[in-house]
C-alpha cells in the first residue's frame, strides 16, 4: 500500500508530500498520530 501510496503521490505532482513519507517511513521511531502525519504531509508540501 504505501508503494502505491508513493507513486500516486509522484503522478499528482505532490513532491514534498513524496518526500516527506519516505522520510517517515524510513524514520520509524518517530510515532505520529493521524492528524500530525497529515499536518507533516501538507507542510511539506506547502514548503516544497
Amino acid at each position: 500500500m504505501n508503494t502505491q501510496t508513493l507513486e500516486q503521490m509522484k503522478l499528482l505532482r505532490f513532491q514534498g508530500m513524496h518526500n516527506a513519507f519516505t522520510e517517515a517511513l524510513k524514520n520509524l521511531s518517530v510515532q505520529y498520530t493521524s492528524d500530525e502525519l497529515i499536518a507533516y504531509l501538507i507542510q511539506s508540501e506547502w514548503d516544497d
